[in-house]
């Protein structure tokens, strides 16, 4: 007995690809109808102004009128991320308090635009370069003459023993021509060996052979390119502003300045705090720092405040490194240096 013929019957995938290429199987597309346009009701026409009313409010005031943009830099987009929209608006978020200008001036640059008051009690060359120490933490402190060449010797001994530890400091020298220069030291010097960074140190300097200025206002020069070598604090070297912003031999009583690389250049563009000379002899150099009550006007008067290094402290460390025998730290000026000043 035969078999039955068996119904060929195609595959699936054969009867998809017989209707896409059939042109039987192919319906015309229908045509769509436009549509009619949206009429405008007045719902839709409050909505827009409505929603710029509300951004309008929180940054502050009215559009075009003083309202603040948004922050919208990548620090600001990090904290409202992580601690929430309101964050820029809150001093304490997550319970950490933010840095202000107030409590730490000097994490800020120098500013150039604004000046400071004057503070009673203040000497003629201290008022004249008061103006200079706005947003600085010797802005509204008492100064004191910390340390005299002329008075404490022309040495980097004497310059060190006289300054290390004492904190926050602001030099003033002048040149044999009657040129009034300086800086301004937030950190203050140790003599350990540090390239300290400092973003808020600055220099200055009154026009040339001028001394202070007869009532102008000294030239600030700021830190440039970050913070990074601001204070060149080594121990058997004199007082040192960048690698070569401003540097100063106190046994050759000389000065060199080259402006640019670490910090501004003068006003006219001088890469120099001299004018066209790259160095200077010196007739003065004189450091003063903060005090907490009253201006004692001699370094002997001084007396440290709760932030600098109280007598001993220092002399204790060094005693202890000299312990060690490591080695990394020798100098004459160790077995001279005494007591801070009391």
């Amino acid at each position: 007995m035969a078999a039955p013929a068996r119904a060929h019957s195609r595959a699936p995938w054969a009867a998809r690809a017989h209707n896409r290429t059939s042109p039987e199987s192919r319906r015309p597309r229908q045509q769509q109808q436009p549509r009619a346009p949206l009429a405008h009701t007045p719902h839709r026409v409050r909505r827009r102004p409505a929603r710029r009313a509300c951004a309008v409010v929180a940054s502050g005031g009215r559009e075009g009128e003083g309202a603040e943009p948004e922050a919208n830099d990548l620090a600001s987009k990090l904290a409202r991320l992580i601690f929430g929209g309101n964050a820029l608006n809150d001093m304490e978020p997550a319970g950490l308090k933010r840095m202000t200008k107030e409590e730490w001036p000097d994490q800020w640059p120098p500013v150039t635009d604004a000046f400071a008051a004057a503070v009673e009690g203040d000497c003629e060359e201290v008022a004249a370069f008061r103006p200079l120490l706005k947003q600085t933490q010797l802005e509204f402190q008492p100064l004191a003459l910390l340390y005299d060449a002329q008075r404490d010797g022309w040495t980097e001994e004497d310059f060190h023993r006289r300054v290390d530890g004492m904190g926050a400091c602001v030099l003033v020298a002048e040149t044999d021509e009657g040129t009034c220069f300086g800086g301004y030291n937030p950190k203050g010097w140790l003599g350990y060996g540090d390239w300290r960074d400092a973003i808020s140190a600055f220099l200055f300097a009154w026009p040339e052979g001028q001394g202070r200025g007869e009532g102008q206002q000294a030239a600030k020069l700021p830190k440039v390119g970050g913070s990074g070598m601001a204070i060149i604090d080594e121990p058997g070297s004199g007082p040192s502003w960048g690698p070569d912003g401003l540097k100063i031999s106190l046994c050759g009583r000389a000065a060199r300045s080259r402006l640019g690389s670490y910090y501004g250049t003068m006003p006219d563009g001088s890469r120099s705090m001299f004018g066209a000379a790259k160095e200077v002899p010196l007739a003065a150099v004189r450091i003063y720092t903060g005090v907490g009550t009253s201006i004692g006007g001699k370094a002997e008067d001084y007396e440290p405040n709760a932030l600098q290094w109280q007598p001993g402290e220092l002399e204790a460390v060094r005693g202890k490194d000299k312990d060690d025998g490591d080695g990394c730290r020798t100098s004459t000026r160790d077995s001279q240096s005494g007591s801070a000043p009391s």
